[in-house]
């Protein structure tokens, strides 16, 4: 078969998507509210800038058949901005699931970002995903691997460097603080995601899953100094990023450990992230007590053949990487998302669908 990309552009592409949401997942945006509230921000005008979507027409039949959404996150190295996407959702109907359509979908993404200026574009394939994307041009440059820690039960947690210099807090929006951070310790890290407060909210805030900043601030000028993106499951809570002014010292050690020690105090059991990148990070993530586990994800990233070779060379190795599994997340893991299917919504039961 024969397949035509064309870019999202309509309100009818946009509930063709949705029908193929509903119907390749388990989650129907009609009665599932992070769903719902997912959909909405990839797929809503105003995020056309920030995600770009192709769909797969099948031409004989002139019927959409599959799609595929680019998150755009820049990334900031070695002094300059890195133009970056992270394929986000990628669906194809269960009758077309063949690698002629997925691989249409794949290079459809990747010229698309090469028309908008994407110099990288990483990715995290399961099994089935990883030989399509290698056959597009991605290459495997390690592992994204998953770090735990235990938080629960009676024991004491490794204490922080000192208990009077600092103070924590919890905060559910980005705001001018994070862009200070942001602009004195950007230089301090190997390749990072460009965390602006702008891209912070627009990225983790206003959900349904209930993204939170645990934030650590200086007790005697109240100065953030890092702070750590997450979500909480049942019994744990999933880090979805980390930035600290001291990426590798003991500021980063004092942040963690008080993350771990305010999680406990909310009866979380344990703390979970997937990081690839530079290995100072996981020393300390070592020396702080998180453990290894076996669960993990091959890394893959596109560089742009025409991006400055010297640039594309040093991406190719993992420690000027600075990267967590959690940026690329947007269908979130089934506990999280199917609890929140079970609060009813009355109005959007009725609606049928039609409108977000």
């Amino acid at each position: 078969m024969a397949y035509t990309m064309i870019p999202l552009s309509t309100d009818e592409h946009r509930e063709t998507l949705r029908r193929m949401w509903i119907e390749n997942s388990t989650y129907d945006t009609r009665t599932n509210v992070c769903a719902r509230q997912r959909f909405e921000w990839l797929y809503q005008k105003s995020a056309w800038t920030r995600a770009q979507t192709w769909l797969a027409v099948e031409d004989r039949h002139e019927a959409v058949v599959g799609y595929g959404s680019v998150v755009r996150s820049d990334r900031y190295f070695r002094g300059r901005v890195i133009p970056a996407g992270l394929p986000a959702v990628f669906v194809v109907d269960k009758a077309h699931r063949l690698a002629a359509a997925a691989l249409a979908i794949q290079r459809a993404l990747l010229a698309g970002g090469s028309q908008n200026g994407f110099d990288v574009m990483a990715v995290k394939p399961n099994d089935k995903s990883q030989p399509i994307v290698a056959r597009v041009g991605y290459q495997p440059l390690g592992d994204l691997v998953d770090w735990v820690k235990s938080v629960g039960g009676d024991g004491d947690l490794p204490a922080r460097s000192s208990a009077t210099e600092y103070f924590d807090d919890v905060v559910t929006v980005a705001d001018v603080r994070f862009d200070d951070l942001w602009n004195r310790a950007k230089d301090r890290y190997p390749m990072v995601a460009e965390l602006t407060a702008a891209f912070l909210n627009w990225r983790y805030c206003g959900f349904k899953e209930n993204y939170r900043f645990y934030c650590l601030f200086r007790r005697s000028d109240r100065q953030l100094l890092g702070y750590v993106v997450f979500y909480g499951m049942t019994q744990g809570v999933v880090i979805s990023g980390v930035f600290c002014e001291e990426p590798w010292g003991q500021m980063l050690d004092d942040l963690l450990l008080g993350f771990c020690e305010r999680m406990k105090a909310e009866g979380y059991w344990w703390v979970t992230l997937y990081y690839f990148g530079t290995p100072l990070f996981k020393d300390r993530l070592e020396h702080i007590g998180f453990t290894r586990r076996n669960h993990r994800r091959t890394f893959m990233a596109y560089l742009n053949p025409a991006m400055d070779p010297e640039c594309r060379r040093a991406l190719l190795d993992e420690s000027n990487w600075f990267f967590f599994g959690g940026e690329m997340d947007v269908m979130l893991h089934d506990e999280v998302w199917r609890d929140a299917s079970t609060e009813v919504d009355q109005t959007v039961g009725q609606d049928s669908g039609a409108s977000a």
